[in-house]
């Protein structure tokens, strides 16, 4: 095996154009992959952005709710009160949840429209510039989003038919289908002509199995935790974008292993006379497949860290361009593109080896 490196070093340097080329190549798909992963890491995030960071340890919906802003839940006022006697419950606080459309500057804008009583639970959890909402007519937009139609401090814009004013700026409240706007609880009701109603009630508690469990009994609603809740809606996303971002990481692997074994092939190829009087000269199987592997884990190795540079710099440009993206890569992310590059390399080999497996030895003296 020792001398087996060296001459895959030599083969796949002796055309460095080439190896550059093919390198680059391995790097765009590794990239590809890291990327993807990354982006659907970021997606991830971002569907239960709302419940990881508001502060409440219990949302309790209608029956049988099951997603945050998925098919809106409806529940009396009522229902506010009667959590807050159940023992056990530090606070409980209404906030009312709709999918909206605005119509900026001409363009439409998708937001999540959230509405809660002022100075509770429920409102933008990082006010970044100006103040939370304290009136019926005032909103608090994302920042992202802000940034991206031109609306500042003190701007008015339009929601449902009616105006308000921009009083604040959030941060980390845009996911890459729509952004937050924090309004309170009576605008909600208004905009929607439906008074005494919300849709979850935000309960916090230092007990929450136990509270959860009396706040069925008492009223027969569904309790949820907030990782149950932000599990649900990752379960409905995935079944939306599953099949598409398998698709492309398969067509970025299936690239990047045809990129390497056309390289190592090519190379093998030029060299074929020099393999065959290797066999000629008792070389086995074995150590002329390790020769070709060799081969091929050095496009991958390479490509890996080119891919991975490559990466670096298309998320910062993705994210400097689309803000409300977010690339969140993680270890096993990682880790996952570095199988599929050695898996790459793995099955590159095998067409070049069959090649030489094939070959007759005394074909190289016959020219």
């Amino acid at each position: 095996m020792g001398a087996s490196v060296p001459l895959a070093r030599r083969n796949i340097l002796a055309d460095r154009r080439r190896l550059a080329t093919s390198v680059l190549g391995v790097g765009a798909a590794v990239a590809l992959i890291l990327l993807l992963q990354g982006l659907w890491g970021g997606f991830r995030v971002q569907i239960s952005a709302y419940e990881d960071n508001v502060g409440a340890d219990l949302f309790v919906g209608e029956e049988g709710a099951r997603n945050f802003f998925g098919v809106p839940s409806v529940l009396p006022l009522d229902a506010v009160s009667t959590i807050r006697t159940i023992p056990g419950v530090d606070g409980a606080d209404p906030v009312a949840v709709r999918f909206a459309v605005l119509d900026l500057h001409g363009r439409k804008q998708s937001i999540f429209l959230v509405g809660s009583v002022p100075q509770r639970t429920g409102g933008p959890w990082d006010v970044v510039a100006g103040r939370a909402v304290g009136r019926d007519d005032e909103v608090v937009v994302d920042r992202s989003l802000a940034d991206q139609h031109g609306i500042g401090l003190g701007n008015r814009i339009e929601v449902m038919g009616e105006s308000f004013r921009v009083v604040g700026l959030s941060a980390g409240t845009r996911s890459w289908m729509a952004g937050f706007a924090f309004t309170s609880h009576a605008a909600i009701e208004r905009l929607l002509s439906m008074p005494g109603t919300t849709s979850f009630v935000l309960v916090r508690t230092a007990k929450p199995a136990a509270v959860a469990e009396a706040i069925r009994d008492r009223t027969g609603l569904t309790v949820l935790t907030p990782g149950e809740l932000g599990d649900n809606d990752r379960a409905l996303l995935a079944r939306i974008m599953n099949g598409p971002i398998y698709l492309m990481l398969l067509i970025a692997f299936v690239a990047g292993t045809l990129i390497v074994a056309l390289t190592a092939y090519s190379a093998i190829v030029e060299r074929i006379r020099e393999y065959g009087i290797a066999k000629a000269m008792g070389a086995r199987r074995g150590r002329l497949l390790r020769v070709v592997l060799g081969q091929t884990l050095i496009i991958a190795v390479l490509g890996t860290s080119a891919g991975y540079l490559i990466f670096r710099g298309a998320a910062w440009l993705v994210v400097s361009l689309r803000p409300q993206m977010w690339v969140r890569p993680s270890l096993v992310s990682v880790g996952g593109a570095i199988v599929a590059a050695a898996l790459m390399a793995v099955l590159a080999a095998v067409v070049p080896t069959r090649r030489i497996a094939r070959l007759d030895p005394a074909s190289v003296y016959r020219g």
